[in-house]
Parts: structure tokens; C-alpha cells; sequence
């Protein structure tokens, strides 16, 4: 049974703000299963207590919802109050939605002091990878490229000995997200990772004019990024691995372009997904840097060790204003009319679809591959951002897909 007013007395308001900014003025309403819950937000804090007869926004779960949502462990779009949003299209909101988006953050913090108090804390995640100590093997700097009349200085980082692995980072992040791949021993004994970060992101500088510039990518202009990428640091025959946007144009390429490479991974990768465009991730009226962790922090599988998975939200935190947006200018808007008439790829091609991840659904992942051709790798028990949030299950199931390319055997 569900006892919201009960179980907010158990809950620490001043742990729902720690680390946000400062805070305005907002009530909404969270009403779960027939009970309700006043959430009053003020510069003072956050304050549990009886609903406001007119709250900004309603947030509503049905008895079903909540039972997902507590459930250890929770199925695909319930880890999060973001991820049910997600799964339900927003139906689940009623009112005020861009102070809804204003107080995404609170209301996960809040949804899961609430998860905690009625079935107790979640189980443990995974252990944190073991810190490096001295100097990486990472080599970095920047190259000039020329793309559609511009030359671009791009930043990139580089690691290990062996066939090349060409590694393309998600919307709205940067190369950071390959760190410990690149930092891997055993892998980097046998494969050079090669990751860069794309215009306006991370290092990558943008124009000189960005601040009056809409920036929008697209198909073409991606394409034209990697390839101008791979000449100028004379990369053949790359493998080439995306994730998330880049495992999308990755399956793109794979098809239009596969001559190029000695294979594609496709990771998190489908043909777009129109729901992923959203007002909220570039408003005046809204903090994007936090917004942004609440979007896409619903997709991390809940199992996913804490520390990768708070750097990998503090990449989307750093991004530039509008950047994610832009990135899903090519993802939900420009490539869905691109891959209509997308034919059967022109190499090996390997789509990992993590078992979390609602924005690119192994469903969608798996109608990329009955369009173009390859095999499906279903990573049970991780996320949309795999190589980032639980780098050690990640490699348990790209290390032997990457000795069947190579024939680099394990040992």
C-alpha cells in the first residue's frame, strides 16, 4: 500500500539539494496509486507535506507504475522518475511542464528517498573501477580539418598498439567517455583506440561565431567529420565504434560507406529516434547543464558503478548550451529521413544494445539490423552508455567480438 504523507517524514529534505543552484519557487503535486504529495520547492529548501489545491504540475503514477519502479530490479524505463516520463511520452504530467523541467532533478531526488523509505535502499551497484596512479597511456593534441568549406580544430586522444579502433563519443559528450577503454592493459596490448571529440564539443572548439550560430548537425555533415578525421591522421580500415548518435551514424556508415572499414559497432545504435528532440534541453528558462542529467541519468543501468556513473553525467553537465540539442537535430530529425532507403551494409557489422537503455531500444537496434544486415550483441544488465558507466561488463562483451574481427585471440 502506498502512504506517501507517512514515508516523507522519513525522508532527508536537505539531501534533495545538495549540489543544485539556487533554487526559485515552485509546488507539484506527486500522486501515486490514489495518494498524493505536496512537494514545495523555495529558495529555503524542499518542504514534504499535503498537496497545494493548485500546484504547478501534477506528476502521476499509477499503482503498476510504482510497482515497476520499486521492483529489484527495476525493468527498462523505471529506474528513474525521468526514465517513467520517458516510457509514458510525458502522459504522466500534467500542468506546468516547463516548471516540471526546471524541477526534473528534484523530483528523481525525490522519487527515490520515497523508493527508499517504502522497500529500502537499492542493491549495491558494481565496484568502482580501481583509479589509475601515475601517467596515462593516452596520447592526445589536436588536428586542423577541413569539413564543408571550414577547417575545424579537433581534439583527440589515443591509446595502445594493434588494429585501429575508431571510437565516436554520444550526443552532447566528448572522447572522455573511451577513458577506460584506453586505459585497459590487456586491450590496449592488442588494439590502438583512436576517439575525437566532434565540433563544438569537449576540446573541439566551435566556430568563432558560435554565440550567434543555431548549431544543428546532420547526416552528411558527421559523415563528412569522420572521414575527415581518418585522412588526416591516415587511419585505414578503421574499426569503427559509436555509441549512442555515433553508434547511429556508425550503422549509417556501415551501409553507405563500408569499404572504409574493417568493421562497424554500432553501440546503442538504431536508425533515430524522433522522441529524443525536447524543447527543454535548450530553454532560456532552464538550467540545461542539470536538466540534462536527469534526461539521460534514467538511462544508466541501476547497476552501473557509482563513480563512472557520475562522470559520465558530468560530460552532459559541461556541455555547451545547445549542443545535445543540436546533436539530436541529426539523430531524431535529419537521419530518420535519411535511412529510408538505406541498403544492406557494406562490411561486418555488430549492433550492442544495452539492456537499459530506452532511447535506443534493443527493438530498435534489432529493426536497424532486419534493414541493413549484421548481428545483435544484447548486453544484459547495462545502460545507453556502456563503455562509459561499466567499463568492465562493456569489455566482457566487446572483447570477444573484437577477436572474431581480428583474430586476436585472448592471452
Amino acid at each position: 500500500m502506498v502512504n506517501l504523507k507517512e514515508w516523507s517524514t522519513k525522508v532527508d529534505t536537505s539531501a534533495l539539494v545538495l549540489g543544485l543552484p539556487a533554487l526559485g519557487t515552485a509546488s507539484f503535486t506527486l500522486a501515486i496509486a490514489g495518494d498524493e504529495l505536496g512537494v514545495s520547492v523555495s529558495p529555503d529548501g524542499v518542504t514534504l507535506g499535503a498537496a497545494s489545491a493548485s500546484p504547478d504540475f501534477t506528476y502521476s503514477l499509477e499503482s503498476e507504475d510504482w510497482g515497476l519502479f520499486t521492483h529489484e530490479p527495476p525493468p527498462r524505463g523505471y529506474t528513474s522518475a525521468q526514465a517513467i516520463r520517458a516510457t509514458k511520452a510525458g502522459a504522466n504530467i500534467s500542468g506546468d511542464v516547463t516548471t516540471w523541467a526546471q524541477y526534473s532533478v528534484i523530483i528523481d531526488r525525490v522519487m527515490e528517498a520515497l523508493r527508499a523509505v517504502a522497500v529500502g535502499p537499492r542493491a549495491p551497484r558494481h565496484a568502482d573501477p580501481a583509479p589509475l596512479k601515475g601517467r596515462s597511456p593516452i596520447e592526445a593534441g589536436y588536428i586542423g580539418v577541413d569539413i564543408g568549406g571550414e577547417t575545424k580544430r579537433l581534439y583527440f586522444e589515443a591509446s595502445g598498439v594493434g588494429p585501429t579502433v575508431l571510437c565516436l563519443h554520444t550526443a552532447g559528450s566528448d572522447s572522455r567517455q573511451f577513458r577506460y577503454l584506453m586505459e585497459d592493459a590487456e586491450l590496449t596490448k592488442k588494439y590502438r583506440f583512436v576517439a575525437f571529440d566532434m565540433p563544438w564539443h569537449g576540446r573541439s572548439d566551435p566556430p568563432a561565431d558560435w554565440a550567434t550560430r543555431t548549431y544543428a548537425l546532420t547526416t552528411k555533415d558527421y559523415s563528412e567529420t569522420v572521414f575527415a578525421f581518418m585522412e588526416a591522421m591516415k587511419i585505414e580500415k578503421p574499426i569503427l565504434m559509436g555509441c549512442s548518435m555515433g553508434g547511429a551514424i556508425a550503422i549509417y556508415l556501415a551501409s553507405t560507406a563500408g569499404e572504409k572499414f574493417t568493421a562497424v559497432f554500432g553501440l546503442e545504435g538504431g536508425l533515430g529516434n524522433a522522441g529524443r528532440f525536447v524543447p527543454w534541453t535548450n530553454a532560456q528558462e532552464i538550467d540545461h547543464s542539470h536538466f540534462l542529467t536527469s534526461w539521460v541519468g534514467g538511462l544508466i543501468s541501476p547497476t552501473s558503478p557509482t563513480g563512472p556513473r557520475n562522470l559520465t553525467l558530468w560530460g552532459y553537465a559541461q556541455s555547451g548550451p545547445g549542443v545535445y540539442q543540436g546533436d539530436t537535430n541529426f539523430y531524431s530529425r535529419d537521419l530518420p529521413e535519411k535511412v529510408k532507403d538505406l541498403g544492406p551494409v557494406q562490411c561486418p557489422l555488430w549492433v550492442f544494445s544495452g539492456e537499459y537503455d530506452y532511447s535506443a531500444t534493443t527493438e530498435m537496434s534489432q529493426a536497424a539490423i532486419d534493414k541493413v544486415g549484421g548481428e545483435l550483441v544484447v548486453m544484459t544488465g547495462s545502460g545507453h552508455f556502456p563503455m562509459a558507466e561499466d567499463p568492465v561488463v562493456f569489455k566482457s562483451f566487446l572483447q570477444p567480438v573484437l577477436e572474431r574481427v581480428t583474430g586476436n585471440e585472448k592471452g
